[in-house]
């Protein structure tokens, strides 16, 4: 497609979008809100790592919970409960019984919410640029840069202090002395697997990961050393590394340099639910427009032991 066709066929696009939003009287705009809706998951720069962390699951209010303490739709889950082990007993004797109990959980659902913006409807009649980009692309990254920010600040209250005491009472926040090198790395695969939780993803931002740059042939072996410093971090496809995957995020201000955050499998982990999905909702009174994008979703970790971080410090 040449440059003027993409410019016309924008300009057509905007215009049918204004095109529903004028013929709809004053109130919500719904045809403006579907295609909103479907701008939203097109425009964002980097999806959520939290979704690819615990991917999110659809849920509807059938699935729902009531507790006493407050009003907020709730989930309650089940967790496998802790074994009490087994005895040796003698042929002929009868064992001790026991009764058992299962665990649970709640998952609490909150809202997430843009500021409500105004336009007037005869200032975009001028644009030529994509009106999606305009309405939706700094918003929706904010959302899901928001749900990053709050998962990470309970990741870290989990993890507890630098070499302290983490939620399991065990140590879940570790320094390693030096730089990654294939040495310190190996130790990091082993934080999970201490709590007998196999390593589901980790996670990094992509100043941390330039350091696997560094890697020389002897320590990678075979091509991947010259394909490292041909294609860079591209050429760790599927970003894999030591048989884990790994997720490199541009949000220096949530994951800082050289801290790598270790999360078990989502089965050994925790649940993300989404009751309502990201929609962009459109109000048009005269012609002025107010519209804003929202969201309903409930995280939890079930299982605190899934969440290790370790800082590398030079």
């Amino acid at each position: 497609m040449s440059e003027n066709s993409e410019v016309k066929s924008v300009k057509v696009m905007n215009e049918e979008l204004l095109s529903r939003i004028l013929e709809e009287g004053d109130g919500s705009v719904k045809s403006a809100s579907a295609a909103g809706t479907n701008m939203i998951r097109r425009r964002i720069r980097e999806d959520g790592f939290l979704r690819n962390i615990i991917p999110p699951e659809t849920v509807t209010n059938a699935d729902l919970d009531r507790v006493v303490e407050h009003d907020r739709p709730v989930i309650i889950e089940d967790m496998e409960p802790l074994s009490p082990g087994a005895v040796s007993i003698p042929f002929g004797a009868s064992t001790d019984s026991q009764t058992y109990y299962g665990n649970k959980y709640t998952v609490v659902f909150n809202p997430i919410t843009t500021k409500e913006y105004t336009k007037d409807v005869n200032e975009l009649r001028t644009y030529r640029m994509d009106l999606r980009q305009v309405i939706t692309d700094n918003s929706l990254k904010d959302m899901q840069t928001e749900e990053d920010g709050q998962f990470i600040s309970v990741c870290d209250t989990i993890v507890g202090a630098s070499n302290g005491i983490g939620a399991t009472g065990l140590q879940q926040n570790f320094d390693i002395q030096g730089g990654i090198t294939r040495d310190t790395y190996v130790e990091v695969l082993s934080k999970l697997e201490n709590f007998n939780l196999n390593n589901g993803v980790f996670l990094m931002n992509r100043r941390t990961a330039k350091e696997f740059l560094k890697f020389d042939r002897s320590e990678i072996g075979g091509d991947l050393a010259e394909k490292l410093f041909t294609d860079g971090l591209t050429a760790l496809q599927e970003a894999k590394i030591f048989g884990v995957r790994h997720l490199f995020t541009i949000k220096r201000d949530l994951v800082p340099d050289n801290v790598v955050y270790c999360f078990g499998e989502p089965s050994f982990l925790g649940k993300f639910y989404e009751l309502s999905p990201t929609t962009l909702y459109v109000e048009k009174k005269k012609e002025t427009l107010r519209f804003q994008a929202r969201e309903t979703i409930g995280v939890s970790v079930a299982n605190v032991a899934s969440i290790q971080k370790v800082t590398f410090i030079p």
